[in-house]
């Protein structure tokens, strides 16, 4: 069923940073704050009511924060910099700034499409009986030259994109993780003999068994996003 922009915008779906869905984030979600507008203002001695005139100073900010708890070894590229090698994270030695254009996707159908964010994070969190690490993300929406908007809020088109439209596995078989990105939520079918396919989120876990030496390709199929 199509989602109806009734102006009440909740949950939050999905996040996209240069054209990547980032891993899991905790659930207190994304928390949209920013230093508010300051003015100068002018007053007079004989009007003691108000300022007689009130100039912008500075136009205030427009910042993201948020705890992406699923570090996984390309998650941490896309918002810390550093590499990746299989699944282990190189850190960077010295703090990354992230930027690029970024959206995020509502339960509500909703997506808030950004010009551009400028993203730095960091590793927080605890270890122990409770705790968990997490990277502490703080995003700045970049107002864009020339005067053009910096965002927008509309209502998503439907669409479902994946990272490889084809995987291929040796003949030992193995396992493979693709990210998915979607407009709403993904239904996944049976998988093919031969394979298990389980879904995580905006992850699909391919599993291949062992063949018999003849090369092995899967195409996705039936990949569904219902609004």
């Amino acid at each position: 069923m199509e989602k109806v922009n009734d102006g009440h915008i909740m949950l939050l779906d999905e996040l996209v940073m240069g054209g990547k869905t980032i891993g899991l984030i905790s659930q207190e979600g994304i928390d949209w704050g920013g230093d508010k507008p300051t003015y100068n203002k002018l007053f007079a001695a004989q009007r003691r009511g108000g300022p007689v005139k009130k100039v912008l100073a500075t136009p205030g900010t427009n910042m993201f924060t948020f705890q992406m708890i699923q570090l996984l070894a390309e998650n941490c590229v896309a918002l810390a910099g550093g590499t990746a090698t299989g699944d282990k994270w190189d850190a960077p030695s010295d703090v990354v700034t992230i930027e690029g254009p970024a959206q995020i996707k509502t339960g509500t159908g909703q997506l808030i499409d950004i010009k551009m964010l400028s993203l730095n994070a960091v590793v927080r969190g605890k270890l122990g009986n409770s705790g968990n690490l997490y990277l502490d993300c703080e995003a700045e929406v970049i107002t864009p030259t020339g005067g053009t908007s910096p965002f927008s809020i509309g209502m998503a088109e439907p669409y479902v994109s994946v990272d490889n439209s084809t995987v291929q596995f040796v003949k030992a078989g193995g396992t493979k993780v693709v990210r998915m990105s979607s407009s709403g939520a993904l239904t996944v079918s049976a998988a093919p003999a031969g394979f298990t396919i389980v879904q995580d989120g905006n992850f699909l876990v391919i599993t291949a068994a062992a063949n018999d030496g003849s090369t092995v390709k899967t195409r996705y199929h039936h990949v569904d996003a219902g609004n």
